[in-house]
């Protein structure tokens, strides 16, 4: 596929494991060429990727939110060598690990087989990765990456390859929750727990990390015997509060088109028994500075479709306002008010995952 290329941009969200990037081209004929793809640095590599052609404004609009909506982050234009770089660098990974490669192969193989640059990831790292202000925040990507089994980003940010070789986990895991104590001095001791092939566990990391040219460096890190938990100790650790409100939908085919239309940026997860789930993040990873990191902070709403009813779970009295007036505003024609309900921990991913079709039967059988 000969194409010329136009523009290309990328998030800058390196550091939390997965970046999207939009290539721009215009083919032979004159058409507009536009290609997604979703680049994974935790064992996927190059893991989903759709070409279109022609596409409308608001086509393109919405596959690019789908894209890169929920992934929290700037976009940044980059140029045509490190986008095929970029290509070349994660599709490798797929061939290299025996993954399958997403989507139209053919569309980019050439690239992946014989592509030459002289760059290198580590030159790339400046732009993919967001700058880093705060102390506690760089500390909570660090454990980060040592759960998800990152070797490259560890030694880029460390300049050793013996702290880029550290892990803890069988795979590449994924952190759930960290408690960060500052012990001076740029010395830190994060409580971790975190999920791994075969179950949940907890352990300490302590972290020395510097400021050079504004730039933080990891110095070192110790990690002490990890232990395992039980699920509920988990649940109990990440669940929060929820306030969850309840429509009912009139003419639902058409109200869910219309919904996932107006937010291309939400998540759609098509569920058993023709369910549909809807997940909203911010559109910051701002959770990523607390001092308690927490996986599902960056969630702003989930919302829940199932036999005509529509739940809405939302996790501030101020979200809680923003999502239900946008409701009701947008979607007077479809939704009709009925219920609303405040728990102490999340209930209505559990009700989603149950299987049940009544929320109330639900609740009770939960009692």
């Amino acid at each position: 596929m000969n194409l010329k290329f136009n523009f290309a941009k990328l998030t800058q969200s390196r550091l939390m494991g997965s970046m999207g990037m939009i290539v721009d081209s215009t083919d032979e004929s004159g058409n507009n060429i536009k290609q997604y793809f979703l680049l994974d640095s935790e064992g996927l590599g190059l893991c989903d990727y759709v070409k279109l052609i022609n596409p409308s404004e608001k086509r393109a609009y919405m596959e690019e939110e789908r894209l890169m909506g929920g992934l929290g982050s700037d976009r940044i234009e980059i140029s045509e060598e490190e986008s095929k770089f970029l290509i070349k660098h994660f599709g490798s990974r797929n061939i290299k690990y025996e993954k399958e490669l997403a989507g139209e192969v053919e569309d980019y193989i050439d690239i992946i087989n014989n592509f030459k640059t002289n760059i290198c990831i580590y030159d790339l790292y400046p732009k993919i990765c967001k700058e880093v202000k705060e102390e506690v925040e760089f500390v909570n990507y660090m454990v980060m990456r040592l759960v998800a089994w990152d070797r490259e980003a560890l030694t880029y940010y460390s300049g050793s390859e013996e702290i880029g070789s550290m892990h803890i986990t069988n795979i590449n895991g994924t952190l759930l929750k960290t408690n960060i104590v500052s012990r001076g001095n740029g010395k830190y001791i994060s409580e971790t727990i975190y999920e791994d092939n075969d179950g949940y566990y907890i352990c300490k990391i302590a972290l020395s990390i510097e400021k050079i040219n504004d730039n933080f460096k990891l110095k070192s890190m110790v990690v002490s015997e990890s232990e395992p938990i039980y699920d509920f100790e988990v649940f109990d650790e990440i669940s929060k509060e929820e306030f969850v409100d309840i429509y009912t939908i009139d003419n639902e085919e058409q109200f869910l088109e219309k919904f996932y239309e107006d937010n291309p940026f939400v998540m759609k997860s098509d569920m058993e028994e023709d369910t549909v789930l809807f997940t909203r993040f911010n559109f910051n990873n701002d959770h990523v500075k607390a001092n308690s990191y927490v996986i599902n902070n960056d969630i702003k709403a989930i919302y829940y479709s199932n036999a005509g009813m529509f739940f809405v779970g939302t996790y501030s009295e101020k979200d809680r306002k923003y999502i239900n007036g946008l409701l009701s505003v947008n979607y007077s024609e479809f939704l009709t008010y009925q219920d609303s309900m405040f728990f102490e921990q999340n209930a209505l991913y559990d009700f989603v995952e149950s299987g049940n079709d009544d929320f109330y039967d639900f609740l009770d059988d939960e009692e």
